[in-house]
């Protein structure tokens, strides 16, 4: 679940290379599954970051993502919400 979150991550960069005229949609869908991915790698049992012993790769791969989600909130003009 780690490799998959970190492949998706790697996209970003490719993605905004490609974004010379922004493609909202390319950036929806890509915040899209990063969210989904990141959901399933949070929430699998298997994969538990506190406390973990891989727990500071997985924190890496936690903010390298709302890094990712921030910039694309950034990119589309959306405040980005830090609690709810």
């Amino acid at each position: 679940m780690s490799a998959i979150l970190g492949l998706h991550l790697l996209q970003f960069a490719e993605l905004s290379r490609r974004l010379v005229p922004i493609c909202y949609r390319m950036l929806c869908d890509y915040l899209y599954n990063l969210s989904e991915i990141f959901s399933k790698f949070y929430s699998n049992p298997e994969c538990k970051v506190i406390g973990s012993d891989k727990e500071t790769s997985r924190l890496l791969l936690c903010e390298a993502t709302a890094v990712d989600m921030r910039k694309c909130f950034n990119l589309l003009g959306i405040t980005p919400i830090y609690k709810i």
